[in-house]
């Protein structure tokens, strides 16, 4: 796999572009859990098949839903697949509406754009060719600046930053309705995502790290409360995701 996270333009908008191959000799599927992040992005299906959390998708293109827990992704031997990570709140902008499944765009339907997108990313014969297609793309055909409103820019650069929402220059209503608006969901449940994820970057800097100072070094009530909102959202207890920190080492 390549992950490439754009500088200038594109960089208020999209977190990173990246590619993936699993290798026609694997004599399995292989399965992935991939972590909460409360961001939404594009899929680009270069092959046959991918599985999101068990659901068949052949189709070339896929929209994201904003991933409000982790899920899973199987990939069949010799898959290939490019996608697009955006930043928290900036698919509402791309995609005008939400989803809550992933919703696979019929071939047929595909706008030239990105008929001729994903026919010459297929074409392509590395990561980092994929990669350079895809980012013409962005900067060519996506007019980011035209699809964020300017009312938007204040929360969106909060949810990209993280700094307290005290800080944000609008009222609470307004803070309440945009976050729905953008991310159908509240703040609090935003922060609960973005509190999970920084104990478990925590988890991966430091794994022997005891769990109850860890719980209460990110203002959970107590280790309990942080392995209820693990299975809620990251979908795994903390003991459970240390013992894969270590297995992957």
């Amino acid at each position: 796999m390549r992950l490439f996270k754009p500088q200038g333009k594109l960089s208020p908008y999209v977190q990173a572009i990246w590619s993936l191959t699993v290798s026609k000799t694997n004599r399995s599927d292989l399965t992935k859990w991939l972590q909460v992040d409360a961001c939404s992005g594009i899929l680009f299906n270069l092959t046959e098949a991918v599985y999101l959390d068990d659901h068949f998708y052949s189709e070339k293109v896929i929209l994201l839903p904003v991933e409000k827990h982790a899920h899973s992704m199987t990939w069949p031997p010799g898959t290939q697949l490019t996608g697009i990570r955006f930043h928290p709140g900036i698919s509402f902008g791309v995609f005008n509406e939400h989803y809550e499944q992933p919703f696979a765009l019929q071939d047929s339907e595909l706008p030239a754009n990105l008929h001729q997108l994903t026919r010459r990313m297929s074409d392509s014969p590395s990561h980092f060719s994929r990669l350079i297609r895809l980012y013409q793309w962005l900067d060519k055909d996506l007019p980011f600046s035209d699809k964020i409103a300017p009312a938007w820019r204040p929360v969106l650069n909060w949810m990209r930053q993280s700094e307290s929402p005290a800080d944000l220059p609008i009222g609470q209503r307004q803070i309440e309705r945009q976050f729905r608006q953008l991310l159908s969901m509240t703040p609090k449940q935003f922060q609960r995502i973005k509190r999970i994820q920084s104990t478990q970057k925590t988890l991966k800097q430091t794994p022997d790290i005891d769990l109850a100072e860890l719980a209460l070094m990110h203002g959970f009530a107590d280790q309990a409360h942080m392995t209820r909102e693990f299975k809620q959202i990251a979908r795994i207890t903390p003991q459970k995701y240390r013992k894969q920190i270590a297995s992957n080492k």
